[in-house]
């Protein structure tokens, strides 16, 4: 009886051993590739080509979701994202600024125009001075008929 205990415990601890053995041949080549994939996904960051980084930390996910990886590969999208959030607030900040500057600069360029388009102010030219009353208009005197010359009588 002894002997069928032992070969009971026997198959009971190779069996525990065979699945441990086979849980490790099937997980440990998929974190191997999902680690080695996060690796090109860092390389991807540092060289800031973040759409080839985003896709190959969503591959981890999709590919390989219940190993340390995925989760690695979770947390580096979200931290992706919110640093392109946080790129795209300051941009839209930048555009902001620069549109509050021209809408004031076209503002002032439109009152500018809106000036010169007004006639000019007439000129304030000094009185002249007042006219001087008509002259009235002198007509030479008549002469006297000039007499004809009496002959003299002798």
């Amino acid at each position: 009886m002894r002997v069928r205990g032992v070969l009971i415990l026997t198959g009971i601890v190779s069996s525990i051993l065979g699945a441990l053995v086979v849980y490790l041949v099937l997980s440990v080549p998929n974190d191997l590739r999902a680690d080695a994939l996060l690796k090109q996904a860092r390389q991807h960051i540092t060289e800031k080509d973040t759409d080839k980084a985003r896709q190959t930390l969503l591959q981890i996910v999709q590919q390989y979701p219940r190993t340390d990886a995925a989760a690695a590969a979770t947390a580096a999208v979200l931290a992706l994202d919110k640093r392109e959030r946080d790129d795209l607030a300051r941009a839209i900040g930048v555009v902001t600024t620069q549109n509050q500057q021209q809408t004031k600069r076209i503002g002032e360029i439109q009152t500018s125009i809106e000036e010169l388009k007004k006639p000019p102010p007439a000129p304030v030219i000094a009185q002249p001075p007042a006219p001087k009353p008509a002259a009235k208009k002198v007509t030479p005197k008549k002469k006297a008929p000039a007499k004809k010359p009496t002959r003299r009588r002798r």
